[in-house]
């Protein structure tokens, strides 16, 4: 039977170009690709000339190349033995950058929030979604989709807490687990993107922040892959749109999907056979009963008329009745009596004030419409949009705060300008300008009130309505000039946080902007692993604020700290990726940057962020935006005259072009890059980095001349690596072993296993003594390779297969088993 079939070549083709080639599957993707390409080359070579082979695209130059390959292996058995073993490995390949099914299956996500003590009523929401599960059509079990539950409501009506319950009532028909997020459709600028979300669930269902892919399709098949079969259910909490929900609906029909939103969602009951359950206000009854769970029994009882008439002021709205009953609880001489009064008062005063109903955004309306689809009016039933949450809500909201301290009042006021995700206590205190200790006492405080609620140890947040009252009183109360001042102080908090941790995570980088000069300098030796994964951790626990952080700072003109939060996160979005915020927030910092040049600011700005955008698209596979970018990097820096700058442009330029089988290019980059290290005289601004930054071109440039089979060069090229790294004041062990790894490779693809073996044993020794277990195997397999004689290949296969075991690679360990087999040397 032949083996060069189109199906089995192409399968292989794709696996190498989209996995390995957006970095997934490590050492084993990037030398599958770059096996590829030299089959590719090979094959060029004989067909008679044109423009060397690069990356294919798309699924018409991965065909063409298939058939280039299976047409050149029936022509010549020696390329036919090659593309053989490469098949192999390439199925390897395919096994690396798959998720273990066990693994996934195991995973029982239980990521509900909880369920307030005081939920009060929604019975008839509990039973239009059990009815949608067992209706007289046969529910979930007759359908080929997840049933899709939207409950649709004004801001502040108790959506989420209806479907909390829902989902909690409901849990025993779902053993397989629970997802949740809160997709923060309050506003467009505020939602997250579905990338965001399902990157969070692939962690939650035991997929390793490894084998996520880039994109957001590719992340969207694997959650509906690690999802089909199994019953969960998946809360979709404050959705914005149903472009939002329609990548992380899942593909099991005994899954249940809740959505919640202040949207109709029209589009989700179009496409995707969504049911509306209309979440309206809470009845009388309810309403006092709620209240009386907050407040008390016995203070309802002492004046139950007054209360039922402040419970009527509430308008049936669980967040003004829980505000409400939160004041009554801890003002023991208050009345219902008095504060009936009050509302009465206030609701006058501000019955005229513009902006409380229909222009505040967070009242409904028709956001999602698709043409075509009935309007508000085809929801009869739907009274949750015939009452605005708004005055009540406010009305309630400001007893509260008029109860406060002054120092938490002003805390809640400067807390509510920016919708930040979540608020440490490190940011509260920035905001105030005050200690954690007395910031800690004031966030409980407000906490105490149901002014924020918490959401983590020592983390807060507002209700969309709470904030939009918080927000209105700071530019009453404070003034532009004080507010702007305390969005400053906040953006400045975690501008330095990022840039602190960002130094622990990639030490030794050059880097601009005043933020690292606080930052104390280290040398790759300078931290442990554990300093740099808890930094790591840091930087993704503050992600999404963060970004925030970025976007507060554009609006605010603060250009300066804009540019320089994407300078600081560069290790967080290098290590993790989040591509689609990498993308948007640089977006951004770019344009700072470029205001900065044109004014006073550093004009190195530019080049900079445009070169780490250009990675966030290299990571999304858009590689035209990002080679776009890189000569922009570099256009700017030459403008700057920033020497340093111009040369990383360049050199990236090199290594998106090895990504593409670029070779001939990449090689010229990499000397055009070391052309501009050289412009750097001595003692001038980056002057002190060249020496490391010519050791990583000389290795970059041995990768580029392999690739193009010029092995004897390439051989003195990753020699000279060598020889700049080992005579660097502060030794960079570990990259001194990559090259030795790029040495033993170039060997090999040269034809002498004998000489690959020294380089490979000295990386071993490295990578032990560095604790780089993933690295080490690596280079054991590779080692294997370097030995005609069973016993000593299968003494380095089964150091990386148990290397393998160690770091939980179930891909790596079969494959050295099934190498090992291969042997003959047994022992496996």
């Amino acid at each position: 039977m032949d083996p060069f079939t189109m199906t089995a070549v192409l399968a292989a083709v794709d696996t190498a170009a989209s996995g390995a080639l957006s970095g997934a599957a490590g050492e084993l993707g990037r030398r599958t690709a770059e096996g590829l390409a030299g089959l590719a080359r090979r094959a060029w070579r004989r067909d008679g000339g044109g423009e060397p082979p690069a990356a294919p695209a798309d699924d018409g130059e991965r065909r063409a190349l298939a058939a280039l390959l299976i047409e050149q292996a029936r022509a010549e058995p020696g390329f036919a033995r090659d593309l053989a073993s490469w098949l192999r490995e390439s199925e390897w390949l395919a096994a690396a950058a798959a998720v273990p099914a066990a693994a996934s299956s195991a995973a029982r996500p239980r990521m509900l929030p909880p369920l307030t003590s005081a939920f009060t009523d929604r019975d008839e929401v509990l039973a239009k979604v059990t009815a949608l599960l067992d209706g007289p059509d046969g529910g979930a079990a007759a359908s080929m989709a997840p049933p899709i539950a939207v409950l649709a409501g004004s801001a502040g009506v108790g959506k989420t807490a209806a479907a909390v319950h829902c989902a909690r009532s409901l849990a025993d028909r779902f053993p397989d687990g629970e997802l949740y997020a809160d997709l923060r459709g309050a506003a467009a600028d505020t939602a997250v993107t579905p990338s965001e979300v399902l990157v969070r669930f692939l962690h939650h269902l035991g997929v390793p922040a490894d084998r996520v892919p880039a994109d957001e399709q590719g992340q969207s098949d694997l959650y509906r892959e690690r999802t089909e079969g199994r019953r969960m259910v998946v809360l979709l909490d404050n959705a914005h749109s149903a472009a939002q929900v329609g990548p992380l609906l899942t593909a099991s029909p005994g899954s249940l999907v809740l959505v919640t939103s202040r949207h109709r969602l029209p589009a989700l009951v179009r496409d995707h056979g969504a049911r509306i359950v209309p979440v309206g206000p809470l009845s009388g009854a309810d309403s006092v009963l709620l209240l009386t769970r907050i407040a008390g029994p016995e203070r309802v009882a002492a004046q139950r008329t007054h209360a039922e008439a402040v419970a009527a002021r509430c308008g049936g709205i669980p967040l003004a009745l829980c505000e409400t009953g939160a004041l009554v609880q801890v003002r023991e001489q208050l009345t219902w009596e008095s504060l009936e009064r009050e509302f009465a008062a206030m609701a006058e005063g501000l019955s005229g004030t513009a902006g409380l109903r229909d222009t505040t955004g967070l009242t409904g309306g028709r956001q999602g419409q698709a043409p075509g689809m009935p309007d508000d009016a085809a929801f009869p039933d739907d009274t949750a949009f015939r009452v605005s949450p708004v005055e009540p809500a406010l009305l309630a909201t400001d007893l509260s705060y008029r109860d406060l301290a002054p120092d938490a009042a002003r805390l809640y006021r400067l807390l509510g300008l920016r919708p930040w995700p979540d608020i440490p206590v490190g940011a509260a205190a920035a905001a105030a300008d005050t200690g954690e200790a007395e910031a800690r006492r004031l966030l409980e405080t407000l906490a105490a009130a149901h002014l924020l609620e918490e959401t983590g140890e020592e983390r807060y947040r507002f209700h969309d309505l709470v904030r939009l009252h918080a927000g209105r009183r700071a530019h009453e109360e404070d003034g532009r000039a004080a507010t702007a001042l305390a969005v400053r102080r906040t953006i400045t908090w975690y501008l330095r946080l990022a840039a602190r941790a960002d130094a622990l995570v990639i030490p030794g980088r050059w880097h601009l902007g005043p933020a690292y000069a606080r930052t104390p300098g280290s040398g790759p030796a300078g931290r442990t692993a554990e300093e740099a994964r808890a930094a790591l951790a840091v930087l993704r626990r503050e992600r999404a604020n963060l970004a925030e952080a970025v976007r507060a700072a554009e609006e605010y003109g603060f250009d300066e700290e804009a540019w320089q939060l994407c300078e600081a996160t560069w290790g967080l979005h290098l290590r993790l990726g989040f591509h689609d915020q990498w993308v948007a927030t640089h977006l951004r910092g770019v344009e700072a940057a470029r205001r900065c040049a044109a004014g006073i600011g550093d004009p190195r700005a530019e080049g900079r962020i445009r070169t780490q955008l250009a990675f966030g698209y290299m990571g999304l596979g858009r590689y035209a935006e990002a080679e776009a970018q890189l000569t922009a990097a570099a256009a700017a820096d030459e403008r700057a005259g920033h020497h340093r700058g111009r040369a990383t442009a360049t050199e990236s330029l090199g290594l998106l072009c090895l990504r593409q089988w670029r070779y001939e290019a990449a090689e010229e980059y990499f000397v055009q890059a070391r052309s501009a290290l050289d412009g750097i005289p001595p003692g001038g601004v980056g002057a002190a980095d060249v020496p490391r930054a010519d050791a990583l071109l000389a290795h970059h440039l041995g990768r580029a001349l392999r690739g193009q089979a010029r092995h004897a060069e390439a051989l003195a090229q990753l020699a000279d690596a060598l020889a700049r790294f080992r005579a660097l004041p502060d030794r960079d062990l570990y990259n001194e072993a990559r090259v030795r790894m790029s040495l033993g490779e170039t060997h090999l693809a040269a034809g002498d296993p004998a000489a690959a073996r020294t380089p490979l044993d000295e990386a071993l020794a490295v990578m032990e003594a560095e604790g780089a277990v993933l690295q080490r195997a690596d280079a054991a397999e590779l080692r294997a390779r370097c030995t005609q004689a069973p016993e000593e290949a299968a003494r380095y296969l089964r150091l990386a297969r148990s290397l393998y075991e160690e770091a939980g690679d179930t891909a790596g360990v079969s494959r050295t088993e099934a190498h090992l087999r291969e042997t003959g040397a047994g022992g496996v």
